[in-house]
């Protein structure tokens, strides 16, 4: 996708309003996401057919996958709705590549996360963290609100999203 310079400093300025917004409140706005979105889309429609299917398809393609995530509380509904906007910016060429990068930078916002948790917290991690490996049920904590520190997981979407589009365009 070739994109202008304000397409893209657009873009990337919505980025990064959305991860600071999400790693300041846990909050991101419909009036970041709703233009990241219809933004993505038209810049890809510009390349024609092809680019505005891609699009589009990244689209469904994102909210499918993280849907059940959403649906069962592993993610945020603002993350959810960041990640599916910054979808049509990176195309189905780049899908793989954005999908990856956000899962290592959510990787990594998860063990800054774990840090600045409490005690109490991190053992009830550790213990999902077992759980997890041996297959059985997980549960986030009900005393989580004082004690545990929530990952930012649009923030990881944002740098996922803007290196798949540096990378692949």
């Amino acid at each position: 996708m070739t994109t202008s310079p304000f397409a893209f400093g657009t873009f990337g300025f919505l980025l990064a309003v959305a991860a600071a917004s999400d790693a300041a409140g846990r909050r991101i706005s419909n009036r970041i996401t709703v233009p990241l979105a219809v933004g993505g889309i038209a810049v890809q429609a510009a390349g024609g057919l092809v680019g505005a299917a891609s699009a589009l398809v990244a689209v469904g393609a994102v909210g499918a996958l993280l849907w059940v995530p959403w649906s069962r509380g592993w993610l945020g509904g603002g993350d959810w709705k960041l990640a599916v906007a910054a979808a049509p910016w990176v195309g189905l060429g780049s899908l793989a590549s954005y999908l990856t990068t956000s899962a290592v930078a959510a990787g990594g916002l998860a063990a800054v996360a774990w840090l600045a948790s409490g005690g109490a917290a991190r053992r009830d991690i550790g213990s999902n963290l077992r759980a997890a490996a041996a297959g059985r049920p997980v549960s986030i904590p009900a005393r989580a609100a004082g004690d545990r520190v929530s990952v930012p997981a649009g923030a990881a979407f944002a740098a996922g999203a803007l290196a798949a589009v540096v990378m692949g365009g």
